[in-house]
């Protein structure tokens, strides 16, 4: 078992609520619980591989629509800043990932140290969840922003990657992400946009680890 792992562990409690979100690290903590049902949690997940990796472990997973308050709130991410703001963009699930976010008394972030940054890393995208109806104009919005979009592809059938409630994803570049937070408000009231990968003054600690397995971590005080 990783540092990081067994970190996460000791902030776990017995008959909690607990959300696990997605991720290689998120995938590790699911595979150290399964061995430990005598803590009696109540697990639940935004992520559908996540799911299906609790069940091919024994673990029961609770239906999130009748879950009204979450202890803790495991997570990956794609970029962290020193503010704790994140980047959570790749999966293409952040809307489901939020709401359990605002559902939990902590929401932590495991990840590798070397995504932490001072500013996020413009190398990973602002993304967006849009309803089909509303891609022309929210594009030409994105536009005015001067960033660069794109619709995201599927990789294994011809057409647009699409979100569990059958939305688009438009994936939203800049040189930099120094004004994301007032880009991020600005994309978020348009007509159609669902959620955004931006999470802002959500996450309150970040368990990361280094190239050692050396566990570092960051809290919103810090």
């Amino acid at each position: 078992m990783t540092p990081i792992i067994k970190r996460a562990l000791t902030l776990i409690k017995p008959n909690m609520n607990i959300s696990l979100g997605g991720g290689s690290n998120v995938a590790n903590l699911a595979n150290a619980l399964a061995a430990k049902p005598d803590l009696n949690l109540t697990i639940c997940t935004p992520s559908e591989l996540t799911r299906s990796l609790c069940e091919s472990l024994g673990i029961t997973v609770a239906d999130s629509n009748k879950i009204k308050h979450l202890d803790l709130a495991f997570d990956g991410c794609d970029s962290l800043d020193i503010n704790l703001n994140a980047l959570k963009s790749n999966g293409g699930i952040h809307l489901f990932e939020k709401i359990n976010a605002e559902l939990a008394d902590r929401y932590i972030i495991l990840a590798p140290l070397q995504r932490v940054t001072k500013l996020l890393n413009p190398e990973v995208p602002l993304t967006l969840e849009i309803v089909d109806a509303a891609k022309i104009t929210v594009l030409q919005q994105i536009e005015k922003l001067n960033l660069k979009s794109s619709i995201r592809m599927a990789n294994d059938i011809a057409g647009y990657v699409r979100t569990p409630l059958g939305n688009l994803l438009v994936d939203c570049y800049s040189s930099d992400w120094s004004n994301i937070s007032e880009i991020n408000s600005v994309i978020s009231q348009q007509n159609g946009v669902i959620a955004t990968s931006f999470f802002e003054n959500l996450v309150t600690l970040g368990l990361t680890f280094d190239e050692n397995g050396k566990v570092h971590e960051f809290r919103k005080e810090d």
